[in-house]
């Protein structure tokens, strides 16, 4: 009867366990595949291409939902679709990285490299875009500030999770 019952509670534990994991994957999951986002179709827009030598094409009163569409509109390009989106290999003619200058096709919205692929930057009426062949540049990147309550809420759910996989190790041994 103890066994049976000590059985129990070992598969009990597996079994939360399983459903902790497989709850935080889920919500991981949905936070980073949302399309619920409706695309908005904007105005307005200037795209200006700069080639890097000094040479710029500018296009103003232009309209569309993304970057990736307004350079579509204006220029030829070839793209490599990625998970993550569409990464951008040349424009009219200008292939990255060609003869191994280590300069790429990046973009710029209202002076702020854009942090997502070119077909996931949604645009605002009036937007300024600039494609420019640079050498790579990032963002400066600072840490995320901590709040008090997620460092709360997550020093808790460690130590139920520690506590929970110790009484397991514990209940299996006892069987033992």
């Amino acid at each position: 009867m103890k066994r049976k019952l000590e059985r129990r509670v070992i598969r009990g534990l597996m079994i939360l366990i399983l459903f902790c994991f497989l709850t935080s994957f889920s919500v991981h999951s949905i936070a980073s595949t949302d399309t619920s986002i409706p695309k908005k179709f904007a105005a307005n827009i200037e795209l200006t291409i700069d080639y890097g030598n000094s040479t710029q094409r500018v296009f103003s009163s232009l309209s569309g939902d993304t970057v990736f569409d307004i350079l579509n509109q204006t220029t030829t390009i070839v793209f490599t679709q990625y998970a993550y989106g569409k990464f951008v290999t040349s424009i009219n003619g200008v292939d990255n990285n060609a003869g191994d200058n280590g300069r790429y096709w990046q973009y710029w919205v209202n002076g702020e490299l854009a942090p997502v692929a070119a077909d996931n930057y949604l645009l605002a009426d009036g937007d300024q875009v600039l494609w420019r062949y640079c050498a790579p540049e990032t963002t400066p990147t600072t840490l995320p500030t901590i709040s008090p309550e997620l460092l709360m809420g997550l020093g808790i759910i460690g130590a139920v999770g520690i506590f929970v996989v110790c009484s397991a190790v514990i209940v299996y041994f006892k069987i033992r």
